[in-house]
């Protein structure tokens, strides 16, 4: 035990995480015969195989289901430990990130993010991704350092706090006939509505309330900016929160958006990450930056 590797407690975390040599490989970022040999050795350390093939796919032994969770916790634990203690100065540090968003809240950030990242941290490397491609469990892996967007189901151990409650609005064509009439209750249920795949926002509003379970829906969108696509071309309405009508304003989009005559509720923001990194000045950097950004951006 005196010349215990510590990384190997990594390799391991990456390996049940995944079940795949080639997998933690690349999370780790190294090669697939280093994962291999570093599985070597903890097999010798556990005296277990850990992983066993079955078929095509490597599955974990009883030994190794029984440690997933306690080397998960001694592993971030040690991580976070290392963060709090990590020197960070924007001008001179190497380092990357990777921020998971919709693709509306992505288009909203990315512009200002990278000219700001060029001009003061020319040495971080921001990777965008789309939050579509990664199931709720997301944050608890090394894949993403930073969530932002709707509130999602994150589990227990996710640190969130909300950076903007965003008011809904309804949107339609340009030169609909709803801009002119009558906004309440029931007018609106006349018309159909295409849906974001985006929960229902918050809200006590008996109308609110109505008319979100009453009303017509034809159809979903996996995003905002499809759903902006299906509504030129019908009769149908659709509800998007006020960061989306101020790109779409932006882009000189061809809808127009306004208020009923109640209270449509609010979709909050929120920012997420795995609490080994809240004491993290780099990661603490980030949040408040992009925060800020945001914020900035739909006022």
């Amino acid at each position: 035990m005196n010349n215990f590797d510590f990384n190997l407690l990594v390799v391991l975390n990456a390996l049940l995480e995944d079940c795949s040599v080639n997998l933690a490989a690349r999370k780790l970022n190294v090669t697939a015969p280093a994962i291999s040999k570093s599985l070597n050795k903890i097999r010798g350390m556990f005296n277990d195989p850990i992983l066993v093939r079955s078929g095509t796919k490597l599955i974990p032994t009883p030994k190794a289901v029984a440690l997933k969770e306690d080397v998960r916790q001694l592993v971030n634990r040690i991580e976070s430990m290392l963060n709090t203690n990590m020197a960070f100065e924007p001008h001179t540090t190497t380092v990357s990130f990777t921020i998971a968003a919709n693709a509306t809240i992505v288009f909203t950030l990315n512009a200002r993010l990278f000219s700001e990242i060029q001009r003061s941290a020319p040495n971080v490397f921001i990777n965008m991704v789309h939050d579509s491609e990664f199931d709720d469990d997301f944050l608890r892996s090394n894949d993403i350092d930073l969530y932002i967007g709707e509130m999602r189901d994150l589990n227990p151990e996710i640190t969130i706090r909300t950076i903007h409650s965003a008011k809904c609005y309804f949107m339609c064509r340009c030169g609909h006939p709803i801009i002119c009439g009558d906004k309440s209750v029931d007018n609106l249920l006349k018309y159909h509505f295409v849906q974001t795949k985006e929960k229902y926002p918050a809200g006590s509003d008996e109308a609110m309330k109505y008319f979100w379970s009453t009303r017509h829906v034809m159809g979903t969108t996996p995003g905002y900016m499809a759903t902006m696509n299906a509504i030129t071309h019908s009769d149908a309405l659709a509800i998007v929160p006020d960061f989306v009508v101020n790109n779409l304003r932006k882009l000189n989009i061809a809808v127009e958006f306004f208020s009923a005559d109640f209270d449509l509720g609010k979709r909050s923001i929120i920012q997420a990450w795995h609490s080994k990194h809240n004491h993290s000045p780099c990661h603490k950097w980030l949040r408040d930056l992009t925060k800020v950004m945001f914020v900035e951006s739909v006022k």
